[in-house]
């Protein structure tokens, strides 16, 4: 698609769609199934223009009746360079029965919520269901149960440069596995799920995946992205800040739960995209590849690392770990 000249925006869409429609992810069709078993999802996607330097941003939340989410929070995009009728704003995120009547609107197909749901997906929400209630007698019982980590957390993300040098940065997810309807995870989130900007001589994106409810405490995806195109030095700001912005962060002390994270970061010059993924789950899968290359290049990286401390004398007792790995993709022959 790139090669063919389309834009960051298109292809970072469609890239997402493709990964919505696989039954193999956790996005779109197959997603988690909540507490009620339904499916709902959430998408963002934020854009940077090298030219003009600006950004656009849309997310959308709780979708039921939407088979690519990401699509609706790409129509939020175009929408906000349509003109301010009465001089209304425009918005940025949309939820519920909203977001789908906007969808509508812009000529995108309503579908019934029982297409979204693999029967991978129902098997188990059944399984997770029957956990769910004997966990809840143990507890009414007085009885000490074992937490385990909420399972199928993984959200996907696509980065995205075109020849112009716009960058695109989506996420798509259908939530942790029986949520309370209308949770709202990072992905839609302005600076928690995805990040996307330009400075005069370099431009970053960012994708998160994990546990919502802290990458949205942290705002990972902002901090992290502003950090890294002021400063550069990805690869060591990314280990700074996911060790005292996340893994240690005060604003997770009370949070006596692992972290749970996954982080993609391209940091964008003239002539190459550095390439670096930072996570604390057991597992980051990572594909990438340039208009010069023939096909795409995969890292499957597990987490075995050993626990991380934090770098600026923090007193935090989190004993999470954290598994760093990075790549350079040259952009010119």
């Amino acid at each position: 698609m790139l090669q063919e000249g389309r834009s960051a925006l298109d292809a970072a869409c469609e890239m997402v769609c493709m990964l919505e429609d696989s039954p193999l992810t956790n996005a779109g069709f197959g997603s988690n199934l909540n507490d009620n078993g339904d499916v709902e999802c959430d998408a963002g996607i934020m854009l940077s223009s090298k030219e003009g330097k600006n950004t656009r941003f849309g997310g959308v939340s709780s979708l039921a009746s939407i088979k690519n989410p990401v699509l609706v929070a790409k129509e939020i995009i175009l929408y906000q360079d349509e003109p301010r009728l009465l001089g209304r704003t425009p918005p940025l995120i949309l939820v519920g029965e909203g977001a789908s009547c906007f969808a509508k609107k812009r000529g995108l197909k309503l579908v019934q919520n029982k297409t979204l749901k693999s029967e991978r997906a129902i098997k188990k929400y059944k399984k997770y269901k029957e956990r769910l209630e004997i966990s809840k007698k143990a507890v009414l019982a007085g009885l000490k149960i074992t937490i385990q980590p909420n399972p199928s957390q993984d959200t996907v993300g696509v980065i995205c440069i075109d020849k112009n040098g716009d960058i695109a940065s989506a996420a798509s997810s259908g939530g942790i596995a029986l949520k309370l309807p209308g949770r709202i995870g990072q992905v839609p989130v302005y600076g928690c799920g995805c990040w996307a900007q330009h400075s005069k001589s370099a431009g970053i994106a960012v994708s998160t995946s994990g546990c919502g409810e802290q990458l949205i405490q942290t705002t990972l995806a902002k901090t992290l992205g502003q950090t890294i195109l002021d400063h550069g030095d990805p690869a060591f700001h990314l280990k700074e800040l996911m060790c005292n912005q996340f893994i240690h962060s005060q604003m997770l002390s009370d949070d006596s739960y692992d972290r749970m994270g996954g982080v993609l970061v391209a940091y964008y010059n003239e002539d190459s995209v550095d390439f670096n993924m930072a996570f604390t789950t057991d597992s980051m899968v990572v594909g990438f590849m340039s208009t010069n290359y023939e096909k795409a290049t995969v890292r499957v990286s597990r987490n075995t690392s050993s626990i991380a401390p934090p770098t600026n004398g923090n007193d935090s007792l989190q004993s999470t770990r954290l598994t760093m790995e990075g790549f350079i993709v040259k952009l010119i022959n």
